[in-house]
Order: structure tokens, then C-alpha cells, then sequence
């Protein structure tokens, strides 16, 4: 299998402060990994080089098929979907679900070309594939948090990406709209065949088809690989610095204070 994101020997300091260091990761294409961590493991810097928003000091990067350094940026971005962890968009502000997803069409043919009939047909046609086409009128701001999560989904679709990245995607949800979020997540990737990379810190919330973790830990890559094998109490315990216990129920993973 062809790699999606490699990254070897990747490190990054910033403001003179070592944030990630030694990071050797593969992701295959077409598959779903999660990266998980405590706060301050350096998962947001790990998205933010993922994006092209910034460079490492030291090791190699390749994304879809070409080092980092080869891409041009404009173009590395129409090829990633990407649902940062908060709204990047004021809910105060007079704009329609159908106009948010919209930005995806834009990102994806430049600022200064008009949107086109295929445009609209590839918006509506997201929105329909996530069940969300009543609420295409709506203003954004009377959605209800997971309404707009699976809006900002659409409009990463509508960018047709090659890769999805999700940052935190579920920490403004409650239990039952996270996990759903989560399986229309699942069900996309499994159908299209999307190279998945959600970004968390709650091991609960990964889904039964993401294959595959990366445990992040003081900017340092603790384990990589199949999560059946990793997510244990051992290896979760060193991650967090102190005993779990982890239980598995419906294809999850629920961690709980304390060893067994």
C-alpha cells in the first residue's frame, strides 16, 4: 500500500522549545488512524505540520506522494480536508449552512473563480451524503453543535480531498452527538476510501473502524499501530502518567482510574 503521510525523524522546536522530536509515523492510503494524546503532547502541531502551515527543524515529510518541500502550498490544501478543532466561523454572522460548504468549492478552485452550477450540485450532494440537506437554509448559527460539526464536514468533502484531517473534532459534543459524528466519520471513509487522521485526546471516542493509533506523549511518539494491540492498560498508563484500567465494549475503548 502506497503511503499517504510519512514522516521520519520529524522534529519541531518553536520559541526555542522542542515540541516534537524523532517522529516516525506511515499512513497508508485509504486507511483510518487516530492520533491520540494527553494536552500538551504536541498533537496541534502535529496537524499543523500535516497542513503545510508549518515546517519541521529536522527529518523528512511526505504527503500524498511528494516531500513537503515540494508542494506548493495553495495546492497541498486543496488535497486536505480539514476540520480544525474550533468553528472557524462566527456564529453570530448571517451565513447559510449551503454558503459554508460552498468554501470547500472555493478552496478547491481559488478565491477569484466563480462558483458554478457543479459547484452547488457537489455542496448539495455532500450535505445529502451526511443527511443534512434541511438544513441547507438555516443560518449557522441556529444549529445545534452537532448539526454544524457535520456541516464543517461537508464543506471539507466539497474540497473532494485526498486526505481528512479531523483536530478534536468531537470536544464540543456530548456523548451520543460525538459519537455519532463519529460513525457518519467511519461510514465516509469506509465508502469513499478516504486516508483518515482524527486528532484526540478521549480514547472513548474513537470509533470501531479507525484500524489503526499514534500515542503521542511529551512530543515524542510513544507506539504506533493496529489500536487492538496498543490500547492496553500498560501502554495507557505510561501514556497519561498514572494507573488505568481499560475496558472494551461495542468495539471501544473506555479507560477508567486506577490499575486492575
Amino acid at each position: 500500500m502506497k503511503p499517504a503521510v510519512s514522516l521520519s525523524g520529524v522534529g519541531v522546536a518553536l520559541r526555542h522549545a522542542t515540541i516534537l522530536r524523532g517522529i516516525d509515523l506511515t499512513i497508508g492510503e485509504g486507511e483510518f488512524w487516530s492520533i491520540a494524546g494527553p494536552n500538551g503532547a504536541g498533537k496541534s502541531t502535529l496537524v499543523r505540520l500535516l497542513n503545510g502551515f508549518i515546517k519541521p527543524g529536522a527529518g523528512q515529510i511526505q504527503i500524498l506522494g511528494k516531500p513537503l518541500g515540494q508542494w506548493e502550498l495553495v495546492r497541498l490544501r486543496r488535497k486536505i480536508g480539514y476540520l480544525p478543532q474550533n468553528l472557524a466561523f462566527d456564529e453570530g454572522l448571517p451565513v447559510s449552512a449551503l454558503e459554508v460548504i460552498l468554501i470547500g468549492r472555493t478552496g478547491r478552485r481559488g478565491l477569484l473563480r466563480r462558483l458554478t452550477g457543479e459547484d452547488y450540485r457537489v455542496a448539495r450532494g455532500c450535505a445529502g451524503e451526511l443527511g443534512i440537506s434541511g438544513l441547507l437554509e438555516r443560518p449557522l448559527g441556529t444549529l445545534s453543535g452537532g448539526e454544524r460539526q457535520l456541516v464543517q464536514l461537508a464543506r471539507a468533502l466539497a474540497q473532494e480531498p485526498e486526505l481528512l484531517i479531523l483536530d478534536e473534532p468531537t470536544s464540543n459534543l456530548d456523548p451520543r452527538a460525538a459519537a455519532a459524528f463519529m460513525e457518519t466519520v467511519e461510514r465516509l471513509q469506509r465508502d469513499r476510501g478516504l486516508t483518515v487522521i482524527n486528532v484526540t485526546h478521549e480514547i472513548a471516542s474513537l470509533p470501531p473502524g479507525c484500524a489503526s493509533v499514534a500515542l503521542l506523549k511529551a512530543g515524542r511518539l510513544l507506539a504506533a499501530g493496529p489500536k487492538d494491540g496498543l490500547l492496553n492498560r500498560e501502554t495507557l498508563s505510561a501514556l497519561y502518567g498514572f494507573p488505568v484500567s481499560v475496558e472494551q465494549r461495542s468495539g471501544r475503548f473506555h479507560l477508567f482510574p486506577g490499575g486492575n
